[in-house]
């Protein structure tokens, strides 16, 4: 599998407000911290339906290939409106970025912004904590399948949209490291935590990783060529258990930067295992662009919802 089909991938209330939007649903919508890793706070925007029953939750994980991206402008408008206006609060969570954080402490990001709603989202947003799902798109879906490797933080289910879902050392050649010592677009990387990524500098420093092949090597923390083993911690098909949760994913057959094969691949291995999946594929778009173009797709994704997270009217 070529780099291209992999990448192309507290409880601190801040902000408060009300809105309405074209199905006249009202909303709420604050910002939390679910931890802090050196000082530096990571945070989540919550958008609540107003009423007085309690929301089961969806939380969605942006895409970006590991490197930008935010919980603002990742989370498709009209996915959200449709989620509130049939009753789910949703989540749209940061998390940390590579090449500053590697993949390993991504995934601990996602477990535990997890474990933050399960013990304060009844208390503090009247979510119902049984029910809880994970969503994402592209890298930020390979992140949402991650959340099903853990079995006490399991969510009730997934929906992963454009995702790469394995990891292969085939054609992958690491580039010269000393690239990275040269002025250029990799001069943004500091000694810090990055989880808020601006999409135009940080895609800069994406582009310019992928180009002199050094991605995986500043996402992963190590040479995948050389060091194969260490990929079966992130690779799915070495950790999906009999238990994973029933996941939906949503795919074009004309993807540009994820083959259709993988995911056929995955789909095919979650249903050998006798897991609940569902495949449903259209025919163009990533990610966003895969929403904008397909809009029946949201329609797709509720249902998939209600039938996981039952008792809940669809208007």
């Amino acid at each position: 599998m070529k780099l291209r089909h992999l990448f192309l991938l507290t409880g601190l209330l801040l902000i408060y407000y009300t809105n309405a939007f074209s199905r006249n649903v009202q909303y709420e919508k604050q910002e939390f911290v679910y931890k802090t890793v050196k000082g530096h706070a990571i945070k989540a925007n919550i958008f609540l339906p107003v009423s007085q029953e309690k929301h089961p939750v969806l939380v969605y994980f942006h895409g970006g290939g590991f490197m930008f991206g935010n919980r603002d402008q990742g989370l498709d408008i009209p996915l959200k409106e449709n989620l509130l206006a049939n009753g789910y609060a949703v989540v749209a969570a940061d998390y940390r970025l590579a090449p500053e954080t590697k993949l390993d402490e991504m995934l601990k990001d996602v477990s535990d912004v997890i474990k933050w709603i399960k013990l304060n989202g009844q208390q503090k947003y009247n979510i119902d904590t049984a029910k809880v799902a994970v969503a994402g798109g592209s890298s930020g879906g390979y992140l949402a399948l991650s959340s099903g490797f853990d079995g006490d933080l399991m969510p009730d289910a997934i929906v992963a949209i454009s995702t790469p879902t394995g990891f292969s050392t085939a054609n992958i050649q690491m580039g010269d490291l000393d690239v990275l010592n040269r002025p250029g677009p990799y001069d943004i990387v500091k000694d810090s935590v990055v989880s808020y990524g601006n999409y135009d500098s940080r895609m800069e420093l994406w582009r310019f990783l992928g180009k002199n092949r050094l991605a995986l090597y500043e996402i992963f923390g190590f040479d995948p060529a050389k060091e194969p083993e260490k990929l079966e911690r992130y690779t799915l098909a070495s950790n999906v258990k009999p238990n994973f949760p029933p996941t939906l994913i949503i795919h074009a057959k004309n993807d540009r930067l994820v083959d259709l094969q993988q995911v056929n691949d995955f789909y095919t291995l979650l249903t050998e295992k006798q897991i609940k999946a569902e495949l449903y594929l259209v025919e163009n778009g990533h990610s966003s662009e895969l929403i904008k173009q397909n809009p029946e797709v949201i329609d797709k994704i509720i249902e998939f919802l209600k039938r996981q997270m039952p008792e809940i009217e669809v208007r």
